[in-house]
């Protein structure tokens, strides 16, 4: 997960080049079986840890932008799953 947000921060202005490697992250990640259903608890637990890190400076606006880069990465992580029949 850290490997995947590090990613996403590094090229946080160019989100698209990463498109094909969260793709194929998507479809590795449904062939092992993992819920498309699971990326919430995950990006709840990320926001959490950064609320308890961050403390004060866990503005809304911080948390939107967070929230917001996650979602990103799961849009297009779920693109995997779209070329890959369920359980295949």
């Amino acid at each position: 997960v850290m490997l995947v947000i590090d990613a996403a921060v590094s090229h946080l202005e160019n989100l698209s080049c990463l498109e094909e490697y969260l793709c194929n992250l998507g479809k590795k990640h449904q062939a092992v079986g993992v819920k498309v259903e699971s990326f919430s608890t995950v990006g709840e637990s990320l926001l959490y840890m950064l609320e308890k890190c961050l403390g004060a400076a866990f503005s809304p606006e911080v948390q939107e932008a967070w929230s917001k880069l996650y979602n990103a990465v799961v849009k297009a992580m779920r693109r995997g799953w779209e070329t890959l029949p369920e359980g295949d």
